[in-house]
């Protein structure tokens, strides 16, 4: 096999495996079961990938395995986009539950550096939508929003407590 078609494979192959573990942390974190639209995405790829193998044409192949990988991108996406509205949902809940509870500072010490954090996030978030930029380029958007993903989940797990 030819060292670029490896490389793709490969490549195709880690973007499933970062894929799978999203989907399974997902619903651990959610509880919600399997996330359709990212099986969907997953599906479309699998199926990409037969019609690549089955291709004797090497252009067809190429666009197949790329099509491919674009679907295993596009199911990560998805599981992102879940979690990010699960933890904006739980953290509103929370505060809507809790919020003029007079014992929510003392079972949460920092509760309101906690918000503070949320809002923070919230804004970048809002921020990175409203960058045409950023949000047409998907891949770029996800990547920046990660670092905003790993600071509402650790609110809320504060939360859940």
């Amino acid at each position: 096999m030819p060292a670029k078609e490896a490389g793709e494979l490969q490549r195709l192959l880690d973007l499933f495996e970062q894929a799978e573990t999203k989907i399974k942390n997902a619903e651990l974190i959610t509880s919600e079961g399997v996330l359709i639209p990212s099986i969907n995405e997953l599906r479309y790829a699998g199926h990409h990938i037969v019609r690549s193998l089955l291709s004797d044409d090497e252009k067809e192949l190429q666009a197949e395995r790329v099509k491919a990988i674009n679907h295993v991108k596009r199911a990560i996406y998805d599981i992102d986009e879940s979690l990010l509205i699960y933890y904006i949902e739980s953290a509103a809940n929370f505060k809507e539950k809790y919020n003029d509870s007079g014992f929510t500072t003392e079972v949460v010490t920092d509760y309101p550096e906690k918000l503070a954090m949320l809002d923070e996030a919230n804004k970048s978030i809002q921020q990175l939508r409203e960058d045409n930029n950023n949000y047409q380029d998907r891949e770029q958007f996800y990547q920046k929003l990660n670092p905003h993903l790993d600071k509402l989940s650790e609110i809320v797990a504060i939360f859940k407590c």
